[in-house]
């Protein structure tokens, strides 16, 4: 769908299943109890950020300064994985796949990729304390991640399944998430917060409600 028609009211109009589709189409990896809210701001925010994309590449068409025969490549042909925080929600996460490593995926009679997401004590921690998995198309090369929320440190495996065959084919550096304060993470509604005086005529106590009530999935 083009970016151009992502408007809040058009999307207010789809039912919660079709804004999953959409989300399928951006990448966005849609758990099962991620609030309507939450969800339409972000196809709203992405596709935001699709139309700034469109308009940049246009003028970069129009430079001439630019080369117009120099053609960067699709890919360098080696199996890589990296993410990039997007905001302190959500991770977006692209990979490629090298010609040898893909030539062996379709020797197999059957495999499936997925996402591993470790979540980590430290940024030297091998072992991750939790491990959530999220399978993924064949032919894809990029995904949204959700963060779990009160998360710290993040590394993200690309792993292919075969049968009884499990392997990692690639790991990302590990992924500071930023800490944010306390009266934030422990943040409720209804909930008694003891604010200091300074924050309270900051109006942050309002700030924090009207952030909770449209992205929860970041409170703890």
């Amino acid at each position: 769908m083009e970016d151009e028609k992502i408007t809040r009211a058009y999307l207010e109009t789809l039912s919660f299943s079709d804004l999953k589709k959409l989300a399928d189409e951006y990448g966005v990896d849609v758990p099962e109890d991620l609030d309507r809210r939450f969800l339409l701001c972000e196809l709203l925010e992405i596709a935001e950020e699709n139309r700034h994309d469109k308009d940049a590449a246009m003028i970069i068409s129009f430079d001439n300064g630019v080369n117009q025969g120099t053609n960067l490549p699709e890919g360098y042909n080696e199996t890589h994985i990296s993410c990039v925080l997007r905001n302190p929600v959500w991770l977006f996460v692209f990979w490629d796949i090298s010609d040898t490593d893909l030539n062996m995926l379709k020797s197999l009679q059957d495999y499936s990729l997925a996402l591993r997401v470790c979540i980590l004590s430290s940024n030297d921690d091998l072992s991750p304390q939790e491990v959530l998995e999220i399978e993924i198309p064949n032919g894809a090369n990029e995904q949204y991640v959700l963060i779990p929320a009160g998360k710290s440190f993040i590394r993200i495996e690309l792993v292919y399944s075969s049968g009884s065959v499990r392997e990692v084919l690639a790991f990302s550096p590990v992924v500071s998430i930023p800490k944010s304060s306390s009266y934030v993470e422990n943040y409720q509604p209804g909930i008694k917060n003891d604010f200091p005086e300074i924050l309270k005529l900051s109006g942050l106590e309002k700030l924090l409600s009207d952030q909770y009530k449209n992205y929860r999935h970041s409170f703890s």
